[in-house]
């Protein structure tokens, strides 16, 4: 059983990637300055490939949402071995239907299993040095759906085609919405209506901080900012069935080590979770898993973390919801943009 819309491409070794060859892949749309950050983006987005092209090749209904999980960061410990979190840019989003963004897996919680019927939006970094390449696909088995994926991948490639320096956002956003309500789909005999979730953005990636910034809207706004020369920037769509605004859930999945507040560690677990954190991953955005394989134990760090949030140590974040029986689909894709007018789609592949 083949997903939807993206392209099937055989898996690539998973092999440590050498820091002394020169990674290319992505495309070119013009031919950029290069740099040693652009470099070191490609070593990232040559990782985020072979990592994807062998979830693509095996994911299956019935599979759980921790083998997948399991699947993608195993590839990139190994293919990024060494770097802060083993090369893990954050968590792995793996949302499902009416949950649009930054759900990941628990330890301890129930399993969920992947259904033939659901929409999966699979969201996760690598990163090399700190320069975090940020890609996402939606996974779906049930040809009723097409559109709503569709929906979401062309509107990602129209804000590509609009991106430039100093290009205002919201004119990249006005361009994504239009594609976005160009579609419908017919849900169990049923014609359905198919909007962008206006409150989730594309956004601009810094050094070790994936969102740096500058928010690229996915719908018409009166945001005037313009694009930087020199930069990074996620290009990031969300189509839904649903009301077009997405809602924090009642729980936490993703955390920040917050470097500029004091601390004050008394118990010995928690200063170990916290030297973990501080060490290993630094700042870039984790889940208690990663703390968890690091330390080596399982369920280990969750009072620590609960700990750790509650005196603003770590900065939390909840998944995102669109309303109960919607449906979202996710496309994203890193890009460059340089001094000289030059744009790279770093992050592209074989197979969106």
């Amino acid at each position: 059983m083949k997903p939807l819309v993206i392209n099937q491409v055989n898996p690539l070794p998973i092999e440590y990637l050498s820091p002394n060859l020169e990674y290319s892949g992505g495309e070119i749309i013009k031919e950029p300055v290069v740099n040693e950050e652009l470099l070191i983006a490609r070593r990232a987005a040559e990782a985020h490939r072979r990592s994807r092209y062998k979830i693509q090749s095996e994911i299956k209904p019935g599979m759980t949402l921790n083998e997948i999980c399991t699947i993608i960061e195993s590839s990139t410990r190994i293919l990024l071995k060494g770097e802060k979190n083993d090369g893990i840019g954050f968590p792995t989003g793996v949302s499902i239907n009416e949950c649009a963004a930054h759900f990941t897996t628990i330890p301890g919680a129930e399993e969920i299993y992947l259904k033939e019927s659901d929409v999966l939006k699979i969201d996760f970094g690598t990163h090399v040095d700190g320069r975090i390449m940020d890609s996402a696909f939606t996974i779906c088995f049930d040809p009723q759906f097409e559109n709503l994926l569709l929906a979401s991948k062309e509107s990602m490639e129209e804000g590509i085609k609009a991106a430039g320096v100093d290009v205002r956002v919201c004119d990249i956003g006005e361009r994504i919405g239009e594609v976005i309500s160009s579609y419908e789909l017919t849900l169990n005999g049923k014609n359905e209506k198919i909007i962008p979730v206006s409150n989730l953005n594309g956004h601009s990636i810094g050094k070790y901080e994936i969102h740096s910034g500058i928010s690229i809207p996915i719908t018409k706004n009166e945001d005037q900012t313009r694009l930087k020369e020199d930069r990074f920037y996620a290009i990031e769509t969300f189509a839904t069935t649903g009301r077009g605004l997405a809602k924090d859930g009642d729980f936490f999945t993703h955390y920040i080590l917050d470097q500029n507040v004091s601390k004050h560690l008394i118990n010995e677990d928690t200063k170990r979770v916290y030297k973990c954190i501080s060490e290993k991953i630094g700042t870039l955005p984790f889940c208690q898993r990663y703390v968890d394989y690091i330390l080596q134990e399982n369920n280990y760090s969750n009072e620590s973390i609960e700990y750790l949030t509650k005196n603003n140590i770590l900065i939390p974040f909840e998944p995102h919801y669109e309303n109960e029986g919607a449906y979202v689909a996710q496309f994203e894709h890193t890009i460059y943009l340089s001094s000289n007018g030059g744009k790279e789609i770093v992050s592209r592949g074989e197979d969106y």
